[in-house]
């Protein structure tokens, strides 16, 4: 009975224009904006490694000099694409793709690729995420709204209750074949998602990604659909549950969003350009610790060679007053920094909280997050250029501190100190740790799966026709 309730369902299906139209629109859309987002990633990873490549030669070919004006001479660490942005692009066109390390100060990342598409920078791209979290539950409620209101307008619904049919085998058949069309409609992108990893060579974290992508793309589309087919059962007519899904999409698509994110923003107001630089001058000009401490490393150091004038010491005190001027830099940079990206990951809790009312969030949340093109792996790309910048810091003031200069002597470093800095390799968060911080969305996808099932379980069993 179920078999038969399936194929009925779609050979309706199959015979409706509209669904095999609308199946056609949704296969190129979804190729061309996969086939328009593996080129964008792949010409980004070729400009990566060879901007990557160049800068840690302009590094290496310095001339002979002083090891602090080397620190001064500073590098670019730059931001590679998400292990995923083929896929889902996400906030990457609008973050800043490069960081100038150099001595003294922790500066912000620059250059927003958003800012070079001119008038076009206000669309959001068609990528194969906005697809799925678009266009596929749109397509997914014109189905399903007629599947069991239908039934009962024209009357076919008590003729199959009538001949024995169990109701929730009728909606099970039904769900069955919505089934059927979404794995249907999403293995094709999944494929192609699935070719550009293997044509950018993908290792096993990015396999287990992809994956976990498909997953939450799965309990976003399955719960939708079977929402859909919660309506339509409790609804009269057609036309009801058609503009009340229509409405529910609306309100979850294009107006939650935007309505969730003012109200994240003033939950989790970001300070104004201006009161960021001030904060951070404002601390750094703030030298009465890093004078103690330095005080506290000269007194130190004649008590351990015996000495009473630092002149006489056989190190560099020099590199001691630089080191101690990094460290206390590094601590305002550490609290400055530290409290606007914390700022920034509560405005995202905030949105996948709102994965609840709205699981188009959850959704978009763990793609953009899976994919490594979020405000997480942002941050953790800002941490680990800070952190290399201050390795090269503590290298070239390690340097300094073994070679005193006598006799108003200046230290001149070989060229073979530079290439003890390794080349700026950042590497995407480990899964484990993304799966931990959107924890939240993958709770409410599941829920939104889990409980429009029971519900519909529920109505199924008391079916009137």
């Amino acid at each position: 009975m179920i078999r038969r309730l399936v194929a009925k369902e779609l050979t309706e299906l199959r015979r409706d224009g509209r669904v095999l139209g609308s199946l056609v629109i949704l296969l190129l859309l979804g190729m061309g904006a996969g086939f328009s987002a593996w080129q964008q990633a792949r010409v980004q990873h070729q400009a990566w490694h060879a901007a990557s490549d160049g800068e840690h030669e302009r590094w290496l070919g310095q001339e002979a000099k002083h090891p602090h004006s080397a620190a001064h001479y500073g590098v670019y660490a730059f931001r590679p694409p998400g292990p995923l942005a083929a896929f889902d692009p996400g906030l990457s066109p609008y973050l800043p793709v490069t960081v100038w390390m150099e001595a003294h100060r922790q500066n912000e990342a620059l250059y927003r690729p958003a800012q070079d598409s001119g008038s076009a920078g206000g669309f959001i791209p068609l990528s194969p995420a906005i697809i799925v979290g678009t266009l596929l539950p749109l397509l997914l409620l014109l189905l399903a709204a007629p599947m069991i209101s239908g039934e009962r307008e024209r009357g076919t619904l008590r003729q199959l209750l009538a001949q024995g049919v169990r109701p929730e085998r009728i909606v099970l058949g039904k769900g069955l074949a919505l089934a059927v069309l979404l794995l249907l409609l999403l293995l094709p992108l999944w494929l192609l998602a699935f070719a550009a990893l293997l044509m950018t060579g993908a290792q096993g974290d990015v396999l287990l990604r992809w994956l976990l992508t498909g997953l939450a793309a799965l309990l976003f589309l399955g719960g939708f659909a079977v929402f859909c087919l919660l309506v339509s059962a409790c609804c009269r007519q057609t036309r009801t549950a058609l503009l009340l899904l229509l409405g529910i999409w609306a309100f979850g698509t294009l107006v939650a969003p935007r309505g969730v994110m003012e109200w994240a923003e003033a939950r989790h107001p970001t300070p104004s350009a201006l009161d960021f630089r001030q904060a951070i001058d404002g601390g750094l000009a703030d030298g009465a610790e890093r004078e103690r401490r330095i005080q506290a490393r000269a007194k130190a150091l004649l008590r351990q060679y015996g000495l009473d004038d630092l002149d006489d010491l056989p190190v560099n005190f020099n590199a001691v007053r630089l080191q101690e001027g990094e460290e206390h830099g590094n601590r305002v940079f550490d609290a400055v920094f530290g409290e606007l990206h914390d700022g920034y990951l509560a405005q995202e809790r905030w949105l996948q909280g709102a994965g609840w009312m709205a699981p188009f969030l959850a959704f978009q949340a763990l793609s953009s997050g899976l994919a490594g093109s979020d405000l997480l792996h942002f941050r953790d790309f800002v941490d680990s250029a800070e952190a290399h910048r201050r390795m090269i810091q503590k290298a070239m003031n390690d340097a300094i501190y073994l070679q005193p200069e006598t006799d108003g002597r200046r230290y001149v470093a070989a060229p073979e100190l530079w290439a003890t800095i390794p080349t700026f390799d950042y590497r995407p968060l480990a899964t484990a740790d993304v799966m931990a911080f959107y924890g939240p969305g993958w709770t409410a996808l599941i829920a939104w799966f889990v409980v429009p099932l029971l519900a519909l379980m529920a109505v199924s069993r008391r079916l009137a026709p």
